[in-house]
């Protein structure tokens, strides 16, 4: 099997992951603005939260994989780039169980109270994880002795690969965010929301533009491909596609990071977390989408 078809592959895999995460971090934040939310104890509210931070570190790893294929190997398939979307994928799993656990505790805690609320939690993480983690390592520990297949010679990859996976990868990030631009919308029809402060209500709209912009920009390369290229294969496609896909992730950042200041700003009021927490989370996926492959890519050219 060929480098680019095992990379387009694994790349669909990740658009699977991402879907399932924006879908829950919608909800998690919607469910703030809803009537019964208010009455959630403490530990309800701290654990909204923390799903909401645990969700942020998903969408930051899995969104990291695009953008290394696009800054550091200017779409080429390369072995690295498969390794590094296996692993990313991976390490977003534990995560994302870990906000379904939070979830399920902040959706039943109001009715089955702590003890019962925080048992179907952990059953709740149980499940992802024997599912996501134990399963495979069982199934690859019993097929360790059958012979697999391996991987082909790292070669330049196709044009038409290229575009396809150019292609993939605004998929893998479109349906998630299409998916947070309802949760805002709705959000905007709550009573809860007319009860905000002028200034977090502000903040909420820029995040909403910011992410209408997001989805612009991520349609734009499947609209300019059949427009300006009648859906042909053109390598002036590729640059341009990894242009527009690249520059789509800084409204998204600001989306999110704003949508983090008025949750916070909600569930705890003040201004000093919200802001805190706002920066930290624009700086990890800045940190992740732009300054580590930046910085790969320069330390490939010291070389």
């Amino acid at each position: 099997m060929k480098l680019d078809s095992i990379l387009k592959t694994s790349l669909d895999e990740l658009r699977m992951q991402m879907l399932g995460s924006q879908v829950l971090f919608g909800f998690q934040f919607q469910g703030l603005f809803q009537d019964n939310f208010d009455s959630l104890p403490s530990a309800g509210r701290n654990a909204d939260a923390a799903g909401l931070a645990l969700m942020i570190v998903a969408l930051a790893l899995i969104v990291a994989v695009p953008c290394q294929h696009r800054i550091v190997e200017h779409g080429e398939s390369t072995a690295r780039i498969l390794r590094i979307s296996s692993s990313f994928a991976n390490y977003a799993l534990a995560p994302i169980a870990a906000a379904i656990a939070c979830d399920v505790y902040v959706a039943t805690v109001h009715v089955l109270g702590n003890r019962r609320s925080g048992a179907l939690a952990f059953v709740a993480f149980a499940l992802a994880s024997a599912g996501w983690y134990l399963a495979g390592m069982a199934i690859r520990h019993i097929g360790k002795n059958h012979p697999g297949g391996s991987f082909m010679q790292e070669s330049p990859t196709p044009l038409h690969a290229k575009i396809e996976q150019s292609l993939t990868e605004a998929r893998v990030i479109l349906p998630g965010a299409q998916a947070l631009l309802g949760f805002q919308l709705i959000v905007m029809m709550t009573r809860a929301f007319d009860q905000l402060t002028p200034a977090a209500q502000t903040i909420h709209l820029i995040a909403l533009m910011s992410l209408v912009l997001a989805i612009v920009l991520l349609i734009s390369p499947a609209a300019i491909h059949r427009v300006a290229f009648q859906g042909r294969d053109d390598r002036r496609f590729v640059g341009t596609a990894s242009l527009i896909l690249t520059v789509a992730l800084v409204p998204l950042a600001a989306s999110i990071s704003c949508d983090m200041w008025v949750a916070l700003f909600k569930l705890y009021g003040g201004n000093t977390l919200p802001t805190v927490a706002a920066l930290i989370t624009a700086a990890l996926l800045s940190g992740l989408w732009f300054l580590l492959p930046l910085a790969i890519r320069a330390s490939r050219r010291a070389q």
